[in-house]
């Protein structure tokens, strides 16, 4: 079934932190500050433009901005976050008030939260819990809201930290504008006929039905983990004990596990599945000294700890095998591996593949080959980021579109502020329509 075309001034493509906050912007939420600039934004160059758009700090002039040191990027992390520890609500330098909204729609194919739904059942996160938060609800709140004994210093527990993205689209009342369960299944301009903007095609995984929406903007927010790595191995995808994806040890009840990967997903898997009691074979690429350099700089980390115990013990309960390829999995748990040692042929019960993922740029091949630039940050990961103008992360590639969260170019340690570059980019958005309505 097809439906009669949708049009929205802007479209977010992806339900995940970025997509969440840039919809809450849209919804009408506008920071102001209270008191002083911060220390952290006291310099010379970059305070009067935080003290001129007090009163909405939306309004600043980010074009100004982009010649000076501090970005408007960090220049909305750190007014989220002057300080690295929390230091209560009333710390806050910006304080929140609902205004007009614009006319938006948020599609996405699974739940608020992006890809924290699929993060294994019980691993904690790699930040204290007020940092993955959206500034305009924040995360003490949430847990005053529901009655929760935690405190927003610490590490978050992943169920905590995907009750927080569930529950708020109805506390800031963005309800209306997400549509849950829709994937957007292609994107492209619209004809010169009809004018400036974008066409996207969407499908609703519940029934089948599709829509054509159309959009003057879009904020592309699908995540940095959307398209999973392959082996590109034989069997990799059709043999039963081979699984994709880790999230509870009581979902492989054999007991040899191979995990193959080598990353943060593969590490809490490896040592999850050890601690409770299965015999785990880890088959990493790279070498030795890559892996142990990862684990010493995690020590902040409980289960970085408790892995560091393991592999060096006496005696190793997790048999590592670094430098080493799997190059097939046969029938019946058999499963090839070569190394410098040459072939091995090792017998499992379960394979957990923990490979990692990258963002999927799928929607924009009409638009040719893209600028990308290999970003890296200090928490291990690696995404190739879209070039972007500094000022308002408009895609330089393809004008009206806006890459959000850690799509867009050279943010660094953006975990502190996963959702800032949703302020330059909805404000520029305004502008631009506000532009359009005058002329």
């Amino acid at each position: 079934m097809i439906s009669s075309i949708e049009h929205h001034d802007v479209v977010v493509i992806g339900g995940g932190v970025a997509g969440l906050g840039a919809a809450s912007l849209l919804a009408g939420w506008r920071p102001r500050l209270v008191g002083p600039v911060p220390d952290s934004l006291s310099h010379p160059s970059l305070a009067p433009f935080v003290e001129a758009a007090r009163d909405d700090l939306m309004g600043m002039d980010m074009s100004g901005m982009a010649g000076i040191p501090v970005s408007p990027y960090d220049t909305f992390r750190l007014l989220h976050h002057p300080q690295r520890d929390y230091k209560g609500l009333d710390a806050y330098p910006m304080r929140w008030e609902k205004r007009a909204p614009l006319d938006w729609a948020l599609f996405t194919d699974g739940p608020p939260g992006g890809l924290w739904n699929d993060v294994p059942r019980n691993q904690l996160t790699l930040s204290p819990a007020h940092w993955m938060e959206l500034s305009a609800y924040p995360i003490a709140q949430f847990y005053k809201d529901y009655v929760l004994d935690r405190n927003p210093n610490d590490l978050v527990i992943k169920q905590d930290l995907v009750a927080y993205y569930h529950a708020l689209p109805k506390k800031l009342d963005l309800t209306s504008g997400i549509r849950e369960g829709w994937t957007i299944t292609s994107l492209m301009s619209r004809d010169a006929d009809s004018g400036p903007g974008f066409e996207l095609k969407a499908t609703r995984s519940s029934d089948g039905e599709t829509r054509t929406i159309t959009a003057d903007f879009v904020i592309y927010a699908v995540g940095p983990r959307t398209l999973k790595r392959r082996l590109d191995v034989p069997g990799e995808f059709n043999q039963p004990y081979v699984s994709r994806h880790y999230d509870h040890w009581d979902d492989f009840p054999g007991q040899r596990v191979m995990v193959v990967g080598g990353g943060r997903s593969a590490d809490w898997a490896a040592t999850e599945l050890n601690d409770t009691g299965r015999d785990v074979i880890y088959v990493m690429r790279q070498p030795q000294e890559r892996h142990l350099r990862l684990i010493e700089n995690s020590q902040y980390l409980p289960y970085y700890v408790r892995i560091k115990a393991i592999l060096g013990g006496e005696v190793r309960t997790i048999d590592t095998r670094y430098e080493t390829q799997v190059t097939s999995f046969g029938d019946d748990g058999h499963v090839c591996i070569n190394s410098s040692a040459g072939e091995e042929t090792v017998h499992v019960d379960h394979v957990v593949v923990e490979i990692g993922a990258q963002p999927n740029y799928g929607l924009l091949e009409p638009w040719g080959e893209l600028s990308l630039f290999e970003g890296r940050d200090a928490y291990r990961l690696q995404v190739p980021q879209l070039k972007v103008h500094p000022h308002n992360f408009e895609s330089i590639d393809i004008p009206g579109v806006y890459p959000a969260g850690y799509l867009a170019e050279n943010l660094g340690i953006s975990v502190l502020g996963m959702h800032a570059t949703c302020f330059p980019i909805v404000a520029d958005i305004e502008r631009k329509i506000a532009d359009r309505a005058r002329a």
